[in-house]
């Protein structure tokens, strides 16, 4: 989805510092998680999955997860009822994480 980039940066400041904005000024004003699209003119949603900081993130929620697994590994029942618990834990992690993430990320960014 194409967003124009009067919608995501004032042009008009950018004008005000020094004549028409460079492409390159125009990426280092986008906000977090926005690239300039091939137009100039417009922006698109940045859906690289490791683009700018979030490696960090995909990281960290792959080894917290693995660190759990086998920190409970032996309070699992085995066979079937165990994976069908941890399958229950992962999926509340998730629906918690798809609550608490967007409230803690508004939270944020009104500071």
């Amino acid at each position: 989805m194409k967003v124009p980039l009067e919608e995501l940066v004032d042009l008009d400041a950018l004008r005000a510092e020094g004549g028409e904005p460079t492409p390159r000024r125009l990426r280092e004003a986008l906000p977090p998680g926005w690239v300039l699209d091939a137009d100039g003119r417009s922006a698109r949603r940045d859906l690289r999955i490791l683009a700018r900081d979030g490696w960090v993130l995909v990281i960290g929620l792959v080894l917290f997860g693995l660190a759990g697994f086998f920190l409970f590994w032996d309070s699992f029942p085995r066979g079937w009822r165990g994976l069908g618990r941890f399958a229950l834990l992962i999926a509340l992690v998730l629906f918690a994480g798809g609550i608490a993430g967007p409230l803690i990320t508004k939270a944020v960014k009104r500071r």
